[in-house]
């Protein structure tokens, strides 16, 4: 007779996470992961999927929007962008602000719009991977599932290669940002 271990039996599923973090499950809450004594950089943040990290960066800290793009109306009174930007964005360094647009999207009504304004400002957040040479080309696909009322955000990099080197379909942050 196999004798099964589950370690989780009777605990809630944790969360999928996607970046460099850990999950408590005492406080529910996922935190930044720390880098041990097998990481370079001890004492800082551990980087073992920087690649992961910086696309889940880049497209889920909401970016400041101007008053002038066409879907301002989405943010009331609230133009967000992560508080980093004003501290030390350095554009003789080829530094830009950080994130995207997306988060005007939660308002939105699921229109055949939207899935092309989510590739666009994906695109538009992935694009200094490019510039900083992580990835040598991306692709963006958006669909929306009405009967769902969901969008799925499909990304893949590629590598100067042209090997895949990411490739993370975002419908569970998706939805769960929605709510």
């Amino acid at each position: 007779m196999d004798i099964l271990i589950r370690t989780a039996e009777g605990q809630e599923a944790q969360p999928f996470l996607l970046w460099d973090s850990v999950w408590d499950g005492a406080t529910h809450q996922a935190d930044w992961a720390l880098a041990d004594g097998d990481d370079l950089n001890v004492g800082g943040l551990r980087a073992r999927s920087a690649l992961e990290t910086a696309v889940v960066l880049a497209l889920f800290t909401d970016r400041r929007v101007r008053d002038d793009h066409p879907l301002r109306k989405y943010a009331d009174a609230d133009h967000r962008g992560w508080w980093g930007d004003g501290v030390d964005v350095r554009a003789d360094l080829g530094e830009e602000p950080l994130g995207s647009l997306l988060w005007l999207l939660e308002r939105a009504a699921l229109t055949e719009d939207v899935p092309r304004w989510a590739k666009a400002m994906a695109e538009e957040a992935l694009m200094p991977l490019l510039r900083q040479g992580a990835a040598s080309r991306i692709d963006v696909e958006a669909s929306a599932r009405a009967p769902d009322n969901r969008l799925d955000l499909m990304v893949r990099l590629y590598g100067a290669d042209g090997q895949k080197i990411y490739d993370r379909r975002f419908e569970i942050v998706w939805s769960q940002m929605l709510r």
